[in-house]
């Protein structure tokens, strides 16, 4: 195995350098204040996301631009290919296996909305992103499918055409493709988990957290899909979450879905589900129902993720910890970005937006 100065050293120097590139917080916050999107989307002129205004003002369409933010962002794995070697080289590939699962998801519920739920999706398939990740996969014969089956024929050669062909019959039974979603997440992790588990022992200490916090997260975005949209009951929802996580566990989800009704497990939520094991978050977790607990608990998870980078960029430079820094920092900037821009398109207050950030 590669020495770690041999294999991070130049890369480490590369990655500082272009996270000091961010964008300033002079400029995010004129995006904040602007009094509508045209005029937010003028102020990316200049920046590092100037290709999004050009998008914008050639087509006047915001999913154009956030189409092309998206390839952005898995170009921040798939560029970094050609510096690596094995095994950190095959847990990136892992990592941007993230964006090849949103390749398969946004074609299926293209395919879904048009033979399941007779919606139109004409033009809508034109922000389907069409590269190959680590698989190929033609994403139109997906959306054209006649059937299921059809849909698995298009996944052919990949992991995802028997997943397709164990889940989707339930979804469309239901009408709802939440399970063929949630097993995408799931292999999705089992992947990564298994990638980090090949490297060395820093390095897989590093990876193993920053994916801990990640299931986190996902599984925070789970939970309110599951209490908003499918109205699931909390017992249900906690055997659908997936493992691994550092701080949500199974047992203390009933606590959101009881402070609905103000149970005694309300107020210690935070302690709950992120105070053991990020110490100082826990207070964060007021008052209020379950939307506003597992809102306040989202951007405590992005918090910390923040913080693990911090940690990450001032601690050993020579591991996957800075690798790992650099996706989280750059991810959250870009996410940060459309959340402002997709705002400004709703007219959401001032407030409401830095709140949601």
């Amino acid at each position: 195995m590669p020495s770690a100065i041999r294999t991070y050293g130049f890369l480490s120097a590369k990655l500082k350098a272009r996270i000091s590139k961010t964008m300033p917080p002079e400029t995010m916050d004129r995006l904040i204040k602007a009094r509508s999107l045209p005029e937010a989307v003028q102020f990316l002129r200049g920046t590092a996301y100037q290709a999004i205004e050009e998008a914008y003002t050639a087509t006047g369409d915001l999913r154009a631009g956030e189409a092309l933010l998206h390839e952005r962002e898995l170009r921040l794995y798939t560029g970094l290919f050609r510096y690596l070697d094995e095994p950190v080289l095959s847990f990136v590939r892992a990592l941007a296996a993230r964006y090849e699962i949103d390749q398969v998801k946004n074609a299926v519920r293209l395919w879904f909305d048009a033979h399941v739920r007779g919606r139109d999706v004409a033009g809508k398939s034109g922000y389907l992103f069409r590269g190959t990740i680590v698989n190929r996969m033609d994403v139109d014969a997906i959306v054209r499918a006649a059937d299921i089956e059809g849909v698995a024929a298009a996944l052919s050669g990949t992991p995802y055409a028997a997943i397709a062909r164990a889940e989707l019959p339930a979804a469309q039974a239901s009408r709802s493709v939440f399970s063929f979603e949630l097993a995408l997440d799931r292999r999705y992790y089992d992947e990564a988990f298994a990638a980090a588990a090949s490297l060395g022992g820093r390095d897989r200490e590093a990876a193993e957290r920053a994916l801990g916090v990640d299931v986190d997260l996902q599984n925070v975005s789970w939970l309110i899909r599951f209490k908003d949209f499918y109205g699931m009951g909390a017992e249900d929802a906690m055997s659908r979450l997936i493992p691994r996580g550092r701080a949500i566990k199974p047992a203390a989800v009933a606590a959101v879905w009881d402070s609905e009704r103000g149970s005694r497990g309300a107020g210690g939520i935070g302690l709950d589900l992120l105070g053991r094991s990020y110490p100082g978050v826990g207070a964060m977790m007021g008052g209020g129902g379950s939307a506003a607990k597992l809102a306040v608990l989202e951007a405590a998870t992005r918090r910390v993720a923040d913080d693990e980078a911090g940690k990450s960029l001032c601690g050993y430079p020579f591991s996957i910890g800075v690798v790992l820094a650099y996706f989280t920092k750059k991810r959250a900037e870009m996410r940060a970005v459309m959340t402002v821009l997709n705002a400004k398109y709703y007219a959401l207050a001032e407030e409401r937006i830095r709140s949601s950030l």
